[in-house]
């Protein structure tokens, strides 16, 4: 009886390491795709010329930006099939030190006639090359690309 009571607990035990590692696995797939504030800060390229330049303060800078890659938050988007720029206050969504999404508010300048405008980018790749992309479609992980630029 002793013996089987002892391989019970060895069991239970080795269950319980399994569950802790895929649990601390988990979470570190979920951290992979975060970026914080200081690693969104700097300049962001795109195919075709695209840029994205964001500020410690909270602002960015966008120019080249196609017009069709970026779904906007209200019925009103700046009309046209071009190439967009503008200028805005940028934060990692939910407000935390790290986040997988990046919303744009735009400021009324460039392309756009008012500041009703919003739009998200959202972290595609975090690591030594991080990349983000336009969210134009929420049921798909598909969008512009732009690249972090090494600094210099």
């Amino acid at each position: 009886m002793k013996l089987f009571r002892g391989c019970g607990m060895v069991a239970a035990g080795l269950t319980l390491l399994l569950g802790g590692l895929f649990a601390l696995d988990s979470c570190e797939v979920g951290k992979a795709d975060e970026l914080g504030s200081a690693q969104v800060t700097g300049v962001w390229k795109g195919s075709g010329g695209g840029r994205i330049e964001f500020s410690h303060d909270g602002r960015f800078d966008m120019s080249g930006i196609p017009r069709d890659a970026i779904e906007f938050s209200f019925t009103d988007p700046p009309p046209g099939n071009g190439r967009l720029s503008g200028r805005g206050e940028w934060s990692l969504d939910g407000g935390d030190d790290r986040s997988s999404t990046i919303e744009l508010r735009f400021d009324a300048a460039g392309s756009f006639s008012d500041d009703s405008e919003s739009t998200l980018l959202q972290v595609e790749e975090a690591g030594d090359h991080p990349t983000l992309y336009f969210d134009t479609n929420p049921d798909k992980r598909y969008g512009y690309e732009v690249r972090r630029e090494a600094a210099s």
